[in-house]
């Protein structure tokens, strides 16, 4: 059985901070120090490939060595513009004069000319996007911001209200567009009618949403309005509960100073409109464009570290949130996000005194102390995990939530490590009353009592239980096809154990285990063969020892 981490458990509540605001984001790497081609096309070929691996700042670096040699060449400008566009270059927007009809570029040119306060050139500029498709979604609020760059504001209300006379999904965005210029405008009664609208077309208040109107609810004299609206937010996202207190002071603030921060608002809200998966790169650009406006959107630059987790760099991702300051009101949840992170690389020890410091800033959270057991764990102190992880459980209140599983759970795995097993037991059971049929729950202790030879026809139940609900999980598969072993199941056991290997190829402990059984049924070849490709697998060093102890009984044999 594989062990099913503690901390990607979790993640999995973090991760559902996409929902609460409308995009995700992503930051330029640190540029390194690369080494130079000399020819035109190993130029090209070296960013092809850059680019391709999702290296955007060693993509950018070849791609202007190779347009430098070939000054002419449409292709390699927009690659070199694309490149420097996705790393974050200051040169994009030089690149970008050289693309008129790009509708990138084009963007690229009209936040320039708003970080430089030209409402004008930036109007100009947003005007000449396309009428169709997703720029024409974006095209009035760019400009109605313009617009209210030169305080035009009752052209750029008037923009958005007839944009959104049109039906059509956008519509609720241009009623909060419209709301948030009146609202900076001063215009009070104009913002209060728009904030009502955009509720009403967009329904349950997202993190964005909820932001702007507990903000607007408290600056109009209604404090208790604005905690309802963020209650209700936490509510409906839990994880956001620990930074409640800091979005209460946060309230107090418009969401919206300035157009330019309004610009990087709806590139936020564009962004939101691209699916999950359906155009990653576009959504990247939009948010890169919203970040270059307003770096200090931290709900995008949390949830860019999520989506950099779902495209395997979480170096990327905890970057991203390590550039979010203590004072941020998104702090707490952000490095509650980044510690997962970081203990799935191995690195999270260096958190341990900022999970302190969070834990005793905020004395009734279990997730610092939770996280900080998991660090604890992870690096071979069982007692220190075991303290912790205590304490966590002292602070989840009585009558327990049935969310408090997990914080048995992990005191289980550090109790069980530290060769306190009857403690352990107690812990997993106690685990299950609160979360009656928890997979890994049931895994942990189905497998453990098989390791013991102990409860086989439970541990039997209990997991075929599992797979009733995570019927593809190849650590589940494994260990009951382990328990089938260990009640002499072997025909049953070979069937369930090739399927886990189907499910988990790489991983050498269940491809041991169908060694084990191989050997069980008297195939030897098979068995030692098996055992090999499990040693080729990396297998840990109580693994490793175990595997190589089988392969010389085998051969003594």
């Amino acid at each position: 059985m594989r062990r099913l981490p503690i901390a990607a458990l979790r993640r999995a509540p973090r991760r559902a901070l996409g929902a609460l605001a409308l995009c995700l984001a992503a930051a330029a790497p640190a540029a390194a120090a690369l080494p130079p081609v000399s020819a035109p096309y190993g130029a090209a070929m070296a960013g092809a490939y850059a680019a391709q691996t999702g290296d955007n700042a060693a993509a950018a670096h070849y791609f202007a060595a190779a347009l430098a040699a070939d000054p002419d060449n449409a292709r390699l400008a927009g690659q070199s513009f694309l490149s420097a566009l996705l790393a974050g270059k200051a040169d994009a927007a030089r690149l970008a004069a050289r693309l008129p009809g790009d509708p990138l570029a084009v963007m690229t040119l009209g936040d320039a000319a708003a970080k430089a306060g030209d409402w004008k050139q930036a109007a100009t500029r947003f005007a000449a996007l396309p009428a169709e498709g997703l720029t024409g979604l974006i095209r009035p609020v760019l400009l109605a911001w313009c617009e209210a760059g030169d305080a035009e504001y009752g052209a750029a209300i008037g923009r958005l209200d007839r944009a959104a006379a049109h039906p059509g999904p956008f519509a609720p965005i241009y009623r909060l567009n419209a709301a948030l210029i009146a609202d900076m405008a001063g215009r009070e009664a104009q913002a209060a009618r728009f904030y009502a609208l955009a509720t009403l077309g967009i329904g349950q208040p997202n993190l964005r949403l909820a932001l702007a109107l507990a903000s607007f609810a408290d600056r109009a004299g209604h404090p208790g309005h604005a905690r309802a609206l963020l209650l209700q937010l936490v509510a409906s996202h839990p994880e956001l509960r620990i930074a409640l207190p800091a979005l209460e002071r946060a309230a107090r603030r418009p969401v919206v100073d300035t157009p330019r921060q309004g610009i990087a608002e709806a590139y936020l809200t564009l962004a939101g409109t691209v699916g999950g998966r359906q155009d990653p790169l576009l959504r990247r650009i939009l948010l890169r464009f919203a970040l270059d406006l307003r770096p200090d959107l931290t709900a995008a630059r949390m949830l860019a570290a999520t989506d950099a987790m779902q495209d395997k760099r979480p170096e990327a991702a905890a970057a991203l949130l390590a550039g979010i300051a203590p004072d941020d009101p998104l702090y707490a949840p952000a490095l509650l996000q980044r510690t997962g992170i970081l203990i799935g690389l191995g690195k999270g020890k260096s958190l341990l005194p900022a999970l302190a410091a969070l834990a005793k800033a905020h004395p009734r959270a279990t997730e610092p102390l939770a996280l900080a057991a998991d660090i604890e764990r992870a690096a071979g102190d069982n007692a220190a995990a075991i303290r912790l992880s205590t304490a966590a459980i002292g602070r989840a209140g009585m009558p327990l939530p049935a969310s408090a599983w997990a914080l048995f759970y992990a005191r289980a795995i550090a109790e069980d490590h530290a060769k306190q097993w009857k403690a352990a037991q107690s812990d997993l059971r106690e685990a299950l009353d609160l979360a009656p049929g928890q997979p890994y729950v049931l895994n942990y202790l189905a497998y453990s009592w098989a390791l013991r030879g102990e409860h086989l026809a439970e541990a039997e139940r209990m997991l075929r239980q599992a797979l009733t609900v995570d019927p593809n999980e190849g650590a589940i598969v494994d260990s009951l096809g382990y328990v089938l072993l260990r009640e002499g199941k072997i025909a049953e056991a070979m069937k369930t154990q090739i399927h886990a290997v189907h499910l988990a190829p790489d991983d050498a402990e269940v491809n041991a285990h169908l060694a084990d059984i191989f050997a069980a049924a008297g195939h030897r070849l098979a068995a030692e063969h098996q055992w090999e490709r499990a040693l080729s697998l990396h297998p840990d060093a109580k693994q490793r020892a175990r595997i190589e102890a089988r392969l010389k009984a085998a051969a003594a044999r």
